[in-house]
């Protein structure tokens, strides 16, 4: 009696699966009989194994025997049919291996490709498991399956499996971070797209449901999503859902976010994910993005899930929810409108209150994507500005005085310079009506009040007496005359340590606040007082008139008053600092500097010079700054070290030598901001100086005096920065403005271990408002005079500074506040026996307290710390941690630094708890 045997679809990959099990029984080749239905069976010649597997129908025994005659040895040959061994005979079984048809059993395949010993019936219990199956072996890679563990196949092994091979998924952090990291992967859709061609949807669809089991209590709509081929919306509908689920908002937004919420519910099907789920989904898609916005590797697929979520927003209509987020540009760009409609109410008012804007600041800082966005520049010297606009200006003073132009060139170098800086980034505006109208109103009050400070300037420049010593009194830091700055300090300091001096043709004191932040961050360098100057300032030098490079260049390297040119120049030089200083010394124009072998970025003679440490000075003009006036854009430029050409490999060839650099320059500059008009006169010596011949006008001064370097050491010279007497250009010099006539004078030092002079380093220079609107109290800057320490036998003099350079002790008796308060408590005098001697007074301690507790979130920057500590911030770690081992009792956190910031953070109320002060 012949028996019906159930016949199935044959496909290669379960030919092959039967092949490989011949294989492994070592058959070299042979015939194999599959039963299976002919007409749905493969007719092809498959390449396996180095091997022909030729795969034939047989719809009668007679049609099978046939076959037998066409196999070839060395080869496959498989014969599919649907006849039982009745039929087919012995005859033709008897060259079967296994002298039989074979049944194929898919699960036995993938068994057997697993190298596993059973299997886990999650997978074969489904209704359509033999499919499965036959995908699972159709999807076998050509360097097989990894072995299931332990022998068992199980579900998790299987599909994890085809998800790493297949699908790009690491399967090691397989947890909801690692499903949305795969998720957004480029490569993730057309991976998936491949798997699904090549063997179908049953097996991608089970994969993705493993997939986004794997992601926990947000399973279900990341599932729902992957249901519906929406593998790329899963983060950017997760960020969106971070927005939507919320808690913390008031009663109206949380009605807008239920009703986004309810436009959302088709997407999701039956069953609809639970709130908790949708929770869940958005908390984890704002950690994955929020850690991957700082990998630079990533920056692709992060931009295309920000994208895809603000459309997804406007999808959902929820556009006024958008500026609750901390990732969504939508939000970054809301708040920038609300900081720059606080900004448009801060100058209407006269800038009577800053709170507001402070208050929109804050929320731009706290967006993620704010440190990369192009906005961030403009908007920051913006509120910059205003905290600048809300101080208070110096009080009108004698124009006559002297001590007034010293008061304002100070104010200049330590407060107005930084404002220029910032109105050059403000200037740039930006490209949305919205926004630029905020920075427009801004900068035009700020230029106001500037070109107010510069007249009063002006008028102290053409009037104070000229002072008979080197430089022009001031009280706080010397301000020295341009000429005096070579013998009066920097030879003196050649002749303690080697000097490497720069001057930055053109440079101004708003281009030098750059760069020499850049120095001292980027490059390490060290700034530190020049000798002298005392009050712990940066120190300055007034140029000689007109403030054009031909007079005070000059005048700069010659050390008197003079006229000349580059050959004038190195005489002077030469007969200065021989003859008169007693030192040798190089000076290096800009020809020397250009010439460069091919493959040197510094001249191989200046950099034989600078190496030469028994040249006591050498000196380099640099002129990108003063070049850049004539056809560049030096407002737009943004002026770290490698802007000027040379200056970088300078510095670090001067580091590599152990010099000490002073970075100074003839003349400062103005920019074009075509707001102005040109006034044509005869005979101008320059774009801003001209002869006092014409009427003096509002925007101009009229000059006189040993200083004046003209014929009849008179001239007349601009003061508005819109105003020019020659063609167009990017920039002019030669006028009455401190931005012109102000030169600063900065010294740095590779290192502590290599200040040779001993000089004093100095407190980070940047002014309390370019940083918060709370500005950090500072100890007072010039210390007393201290007695001279004595021993029996002879008295000891402390010339060079403390280990942390710290400041005074004060000498008027302080206001009780919480610093004063914790540091005259029992609690902290008994702290201070047990941790023994440490070089940080309480004076300090208590002005770091102050500062901190008037900080918002009672956080500073490092700048503002050092600044309260009287420390420089090379120094501010070791300080820091002598005041931690005062105020951190048994191990509690009361101040600590961040690591990634240097942020310094105070926790008040553990501070009073400690010291049993009130807050």
């Amino acid at each position: 009696m012949t028996v019906a045997v159930a016949a199935t679809r044959v496909s290669a990959s379960m030919v092959l699966a039967i092949v490989d099990e011949a294989r492994a029984k070592n058959y070299g080749s042979g015939i194999i009989g599959i039963r299976g239905v002919p007409d749905r069976a493969i007719t092809a010649d498959l390449q396996h194994q180095g091997q022909t597997v030729r795969v034939r129908a047989a719809e009668s025994a007679l049609a099978a025997r046939e076959l037998l005659g066409d196999h070839r040895d060395g080869d496959w040959l498989v014969v599919v049919t649907d006849r039982d061994d009745g039929d087919l005979g012995a005859g033709i079984l008897a060259h079967f291996i296994w002298q039989r048809l074979r049944s194929p059993d898919p699960w036995e395949a993938v068994r057997t490709r697993f190298a596993a010993t059973g299997i886990d019936p999650a997978l074969t219990s489904r209704p359509d498991n033999r499919e499965l199956a036959t995908a699972l072996v159709a999807a076998t890679p050509q360097a097989g399956w990894p072995a299931a563990p332990a022998g068992v196949l199980t579900r998790t092994h299987a599909l994890g499996a085809v998800a790493a091979t297949h699908l790009g998924f690491d399967t090691d952090t397989a947890d909801v971070l690692g499903v949305l990291r795969w998720s957004i992967a480029a490569q993730s859709v057309a991976s998936l797209g491949a798997l699904r061609r090549s063997v179908g949807d049953l097996l991608a669809d089970t994969t993705l449901d493993w997939i986004a089991q794997r992601a926990g209590s947000a399973a279900g709509p990341i599932r729902a999503l992957l249901s519906r081929g929406e593998l790329a919306d899963v983060v950017p509908l997760g960020l969106v859902l971070r927005l939507l689920t919320d808690e913390r908002y008031d009663a109206p937004t949380a009605h807008q976010a239920q009703l986004a919420l309810v436009r959302l519910e088709p997407r999701w099907g039956d069953p609809r994910p639970s709130p908790v789920a949708l929770a869940a989904l958005g908390q984890a898609a704002d950690t994955l993005l929020s850690d991957l916005i700082h990998d630079r590797r990533a920056d692709d697929d992060v931009a295309r899930s920000l994208d895809r979520a603000d459309v997804i927003v406007t999808q959902l209509q929820a556009e006024p929810l958008a500026r609750y987020s901390e990732l969504l540009a939508g939000g970054l760009r809301a708040r920038f409108v609300a900081l720059a409609d606080a900004l448009r109410r801060a100058i209407a008012s006269h800038v009577d209150n800053t709170n507001t804007v402070e208050t929109a600041w804050a929320a731009v800082q706290t967006h993620r994507l704010e440190a990369t966005t192009p906005l961030r520049a403009p908007f920051e010297a913006a509120v910059r500005l205003v905290r600048w606009l809300a101080e208070v200006d110096l009080p009108p003073g004698a124009a006559s005085d002297a001590a007034a132009l010293g008061a304002l060139v100070r104010q200049y170098l330590d407060s107005a310079a930084w404002a220029d800086a910032a109105i050059n980034d403000a200037f740039g505006g930006v490209d949305d009506p919205s926004l630029s109208s905020a920075l427009h109103a801004v900068v035009t009050v700020a230029q106001k009040r500037r070109r107010a400070q510069e007249r009063r300037f002006a008028r102290a420049l053409a009037s104070a007496p000229l002072s008979t010593g080197r430089s022009v009194p001031a009280d706080s830091g010397t301000i020295w005359y341009l000429e005096q700055v070579l013998p009066g300090s920097v030879i003196p300091l050649a002749r303690k340590a080697p000097v490497l001096l720069l001057v930055l043709d053109g440079m101004s004191a708003a281009v030098a606040t750059e760069i020499l932040s850049d120095a001292t961050t980027r490059l390490g360098w060290i700034e530190a007082a020049l000798p002298g100057a005392g009050k712990r300032r940066r120190s300055a030098a007034l140029a000689a008139l007109p403030s054009v490079t031909e007079v005070s260049r000059a005048s700069l390297l010659t050390g008197r008053l003079t006229r000349g040119q580059q050959s004038e120049e190195q005489h002077g030089y030469a007969e200065l600092t021989a003859k008169g200083g007693k030192i040798t010394a190089r000076l290096f124009h800009k020809k020397a500097v250009d010439t460069t072998a091919a493959g040197w970025s510094v001249s191989p003679d200046v950099g034989g010079a600078i190496d030469d440490i028994e040249l006591a000075l050498v000196t380099v003009v640099l002129n990108t700054i003063d070049d850049a006036l004539d056809r560049s854009d030096p407002a737009g430029t943004v002026w770290t070290a490698d802007a000027v050409k040379h200056l970088e490999p300078l510095l670090a060839r001067a580091a590599a030598a152990g010099r000490t650099v002073i970075v100074t320059s003839d003349h400062g500059h103005i920019v074009e901001r075509r707001q102005g008009t040109q006034r044509s006169y005869p005979n101008i010596s320059s774009a801003r100086s001209r002869p006092a011949t014409a009427p003096v006008q509002d925007d101009e001064i009229e000059v006189s005096g040993p200083r004046v370097l003209t014929d009849s050491q008179r001239a007349v010279l601009a003061v508005d920065e819109t105003l020019r007497y020659g063609p167009l250009k990017a920039g002019y010099h030669g006028g009455a403005s401190a931005a012109e006539v102000v030169v600063p004078v900065a010294v740095l030092i590779p290192d502590d271990a290599r200040n040779r002079a001993g000089l004093e380093l100095l407190l980070p220079q940047e002014p309390a408002w370019w940083l918060t609107a709370a500005p950090a109290p500072r100890l007072p800057a010039e210390p007393p005079a201290q007695k001279a320490a004595t021993t029996k036998s002879r008295g000891v003099r402390q010339d060079s500074p403390t280990l942390f350079d710290l400041g005074p002790q004060a000498t008027e008796q302080p206001a009780v506040t919480l610093g004063r308060a914790v540091v005259t408590s029992s609690v902290y005098k008994a702290q201070r026996r047990i941790t023994g001697r440490l070089i940080v007074t309480d004076d300090q301690i208590a002005s770091i307290i102050d500062a901190l507790v008037g900080a918002a979130a009672n956080r500073l920057a490092p700048t503002l710390a050092a600044q309260a500590l009287g420390v420089a911030q090379t120094r501010l770690r070791g300080a820091l941690t002598q005041v931690q081992q005062l105020l951190n009792i048994e191990g509690y956190a009361v101040l600590a630094a961040e690591p990634a910031t240097g942020t310094v953070t105070l926790d008040v109320t553990l501070l009073t708890e400690q010291f049993e002060v009130p807050a």
